[in-house]
């Protein structure tokens, strides 16, 4: 198995709708509407971090006046602070349906599309909501980062072109041209327009992830984590790091350290990222700690269906690990029913049909071992002679 380390998603990191740092709630009007005074009270919980009760607050706002997208928005975003991810991004799909044109919808929906790894899903939410904003800088970047995730390298570095064509220190833009080069393979490139971003932003930790990432394709792990401990300096919350830092500790087989690394990362954003929980799946695997990593993987399949390998892996933890044929046998005959283009000689069946004939070995119970006949009785008994000599009889 091998383990993608994350990329910076750089141009999709902002929510378009209820930032903390930026929240100044202001008072309550006395003729505010249900909805208005709905939305009020969620900005309140927000500020105070109850997720819960902020997003009670802006669904009452939205039932009132459906009209408002921004309780919609930020209703989704306390959905996804919670943790609850599907319902956030139905909550998406349902914005950016009802207004393809809303910038925050469609940032909202393309970013919670690019973490479960569908860029193409993802492009066509931002290339609607562009035929009405076409400058808009923010969908200009996150296109051109989905386009990079559809390896459409030409296309996704004229979409970073046109924002720089606009303001030539946009620190998105450039990064996002830095990526380009990235996956394009273009290293060197990569990392001076890098660097040329740290010029213009000294304290943006997503730069030495960045550095930090072309760092691990020059196969320089050590260096990689340097890279990514400082940006963890920068910003202790840093999803991307986290990730990073857990699966560099996975291929060294530090599983406590890839563990604990994995598992900030999806508190802190990555709790919808196919990615980071399928890596703190196989961080309980090496740990031995088989039930965690079996209902790990299950919250794998729940929100990313396609990743159907990680039935393969249930089947041989329910195996090893657990001692429990049942559970094994129902995972291995999950991934050969899943698993396109399945080769006719994998192994999954040849484990499939060994715990059938053990599970129906087991079944039948111990066969009876028939009792032997009574030896007859000997007309005359003699002692055995000892070895090497010749038994004798009296006469």
């Amino acid at each position: 198995r091998s383990i993608l380390l994350g990329a910076s998603l750089v141009a999709l990191t902002a929510c378009g709708g209820a930032q903390k740092d930026t929240i100044k709630l202001a008072d309550l009007k006395q003729d505010a509407s249900p909805a208005e005074k709905a939305f009020h009270a969620g900005l309140k919980s927000y500020i105070a971090e109850d997720w819960k009760k902020a997003s009670g607050h802006f669904q009452e706002a939205y039932k009132l006046d459906p009209a408002a997208t921004g309780a919609r928005v930020n209703l989704g975003i306390t959905l996804e602070k919670a943790g609850d991810w599907q319902a956030a991004a139905e909550v998406y799909r349902e914005g950016a349906k009802a207004d393809p044109t809303n910038v925050a919808a469609a940032l909202n929906v393309a970013r919670m599309l690019t973490n479960g790894s569908d860029y193409a899903a993802a492009s066509a939410a931002l290339v609607t909501a562009l035929e009405a904003n076409a400058n808009n800088e923010d969908l200009l970047n996150a296109y051109a980062s989905t386009l990079r995730g559809e390896k459409k390298f030409k296309e996704a570095a004229d979409q970073a072109r046109k924002v720089i064509l606009r303001d030539q220190k946009n620190p998105e833009a450039l990064k996002n041209l830095a990526l380009i080069y990235a996956d394009d393979g273009k290293l060197t490139l990569a990392e001076t327009f890098f660097m040329e971003t740290l010029k213009l932003t000294p304290k943006d930790a997503s730069i030495y992830v960045n550095l930090g990432l072309i760092a691990s394709r020059r196969d320089k792990p050590q260096v990689a984590l340097y890279q990514f401990e400082e940006a963890l300096k920068l910003d202790p919350k840093n999803s991307a790091a986290h990730l990073n830092i857990g699966a560099i500790s996975l291929g060294f087989r530090d599983y406590g350290r890839a563990e604990t690394s994995l598992q900030s990362a999806i508190d802190n954003g990555l709790g919808g990222n196919c990615n980071a929980l399928a890596a703190l799946g196989y961080s309980f695997e090496g740990l031995q700690k088989a039930k965690e990593a079996v209902d790990q993987f299950g919250k794998v399949l729940e929100i990313c269906p396609a990743e159907v390998d990680v039935l393969y892996t249930m089947g041989n933890i329910c195996m090893a690990q657990l001692r429990d044929n049942e559970c094994a046998l129902s995972n291995f005959m999950k991934f050969a029913t899943k698993k396109k283009g399945l080769a006719s000689d994998h192994m999954v069946h040849m484990m499939i049909k060994s715990i059938k004939q053990m599970i129906e070995m087991e079944a039948a119970g111990p066969e009876a071992i028939p009792e032997e006949a009574p030896a007859e009785e000997p007309v005359e008994s003699q002692e055995s002679a000892p070895e090497g000599e010749v038994a004798s009889t009296d006469a």
